[in-house]
């Protein structure tokens, strides 16, 4: 029966004995680290604001390539395809021109003969045939110059430098007058429409002079290609609830002005100048917290400020009022941050 006791008071013996063969454990008097965060000195003075938007290349001018004959297409140009460009005045396609030719040539016996009757008509001094003969002559010409208007109209020609954008008759197809023949993009100058918020458009000048500048990624290159602004409209498009701003680029085909030729319908960001702010600073994004403010760092410690975003553009914001020149915005986010928190400074 004792058995057992003797086993709990031997246990209980040896379990004291080691507790009191453990090492005493040294006293760490080393401090957890502080959370390292980037500053960033304020200095206010004027930010410089770069209104960003996004849009197609468009053509200046669109038209619609209409026949002002009739007749059977008889030849085409190699570069009368989708794509491809023509100079103003090139021939595009000719039409069967013999009616027209013929046409002309049956004015110019009607003139002979209208000039032969008025020639009769004065040599006999029939006054009345005098006067019919001299209108016979006036209208026997302007049907000359009809006759050939029309003929030089059996050759349809560009009338701008432009892009074809699409081809709408073939060789040998048999068309009418006022039958498209094709749809033209000018090529001279491009445009791009770009959707400007109302609170940015703010920004703009009435009539802005600043250099746009025109970025797009074609490839592995980041391409840009200089603009200027054409117009910014006076209105919200109802639909968008945007101001559309009109940019154009010069000769955006001319290699010689561009290292690169803009190509129409290509998507670019466009970078407007907008007016400056005075008194701000723009700082990261990373430094303005949910609900408008930052930290600033007083004796190593965070301290929590509101302050006005007066523009927000990318990865950046610009402050207008809240701030002081000396002040030191923590611009590093980390994930828990209140106000009186330690943390060990760094230069941003």
């Amino acid at each position: 029966l004792l058995l057992p006791i003797v086993i709990v008071v031997v246990a209980v013996l040896v379990a004291m004995a080691m507790v009191r063969s453990r090492p005493q454990l040294l006293a760490n008097d080393t401090l957890a680290p502080l959370p390292r965060v980037k500053v960033m000195d304020v200095e206010l003075g004027e930010v410089p604001l770069t209104v960003i938007a996004h849009g197609n290349v468009t053509a200046r001018h669109e038209l619609d390539l209409a026949s002002e004959v009739t007749g059977r297409v008889i030849w085409v140009a190699p570069e009368f395809q989708p794509g491809e460009m023509v100079a103003a005045g090139q021939v595009l396609l000719r039409v069967d021109p013999l009616v027209y030719r013929v046409a002309l040539a049956e004015a110019k016996a009607a003139l002979s003969r209208a000039e032969t009757a008025l020639a009769d008509a004065k040599a006999f001094k029939r006054k009345a045939s005098v006067v019919e003969g001299e209108l016979n002559i006036e209208a026997a010409r302007e049907r000359i110059v009809k006759a050939e208007q029309d003929l030089a109209y059996t050759e349809i020609r560009a009338p701008f430098n432009a892009v074809i954008d699409r081809q709408l008759v073939e060789p040998g197809q048999f068309i009418n007058v006022g039958q498209t023949v094709a749809h033209l993009l000018s090529s001279d100058t491009a445009e791009v429409r770009l959707p400007v918020s109302a609170a940015e458009s703010g920004f703009l000048d009435a009539s802005p002079t600043g250099e746009v500048t025109l970025f797009a990624q074609i490839g592995t290159a980041r391409w840009q290609w200089p603009a200027s602004v054409l117009r910014v409209e006076s209105r919200v498009d109802s639909q968008t609830r945007v101001v559309p701003v009109v940019v154009e680029v010069a000769a955006p085909y001319d290699a010689s002005v561009h290292p690169r030729t803009l190509p129409l319908g290509l998507f670019v960001e466009a970078h407007i100048p907008g007016r400056a702010i005075a008194a701000a600073i723009r700082l990261p994004s990373s430094a303005l917290q949910a609900d408008d403010s930052v930290f600033v760092l007083e004796e190593n410690s965070l301290r929590r400020r509101p302050v006005k975003v007066a523009h927000r553009g990318g990865d950046t914001v610009v402050v207008g009022s809240g701030l002081r020149t000396g002040d030191k915005v923590v611009i590093t986010r980390l994930e828990v941050m209140f106000e009186g928190m330690k943390v060990e400074p760094t230069d941003a």
